[in-house]
This record gives structure tokens, C-alpha cells and sequence, in this order.
């Protein structure tokens, strides 16, 4: 189940990613529940210009925040 189809949520500034080969800003491809925890959501981010990809583990809030998340 995808959560891009839910309300839009924010982000803190925290969650900005730029790819690490392109230094071009990554693009959100999946949001989608972590399996770790019931609070918790994967983000996987494309780079438009070479596909890299990279997947970020950050917390749900009540207030539809997106927060970092570091275990």
C-alpha cells in the first residue's frame, strides 16, 4: 500500500535529499509503512538524472509531519 495517495503531509528541512552522484535534488518515488514499526514510513527517493535511489526511514506525527527518523 503507497501512502502518496493520502493527504499531503510536510517535511522538515531535515528531509531535503540531494543525490549523492548528481548533487541534483531527489524526487520522492514510494512512501510506504515501515515494517519495523507502526509509526514509522520508508521514503524511497529517485534522482531524476542518474536513478540512484535512496530509502529514508522517518516518523509519522498526528500533526502530518514528517520527521527524520535515526534508530
Amino acid at each position: 500500500m503507497s501512502l502518496l495517495s493520502e493527504p499531503q503531509r510536510t517535511y522538515d528541512s531535515s528531509m531535503l535529499v540531494n543525490c549523492w552522484h548528481c548533487d541534483v535534488p531527489m524526487k520522492i518515488k514510494t512512501i510506504e509503512p515501515a515494517t519495523s514499526s507502526p509509526g514509522l514510513d520508508e521514503i524511497v527517493y529517485g534522482c531524476p538524472t542518474c536513478t540512484a535511489e535512496r530509502k529514508q526511514t522517518v516518523m509519522r506525527t498526528d500533526t502530518g509531519l514528517y520527521r527524520s527518523h535515526t534508530p
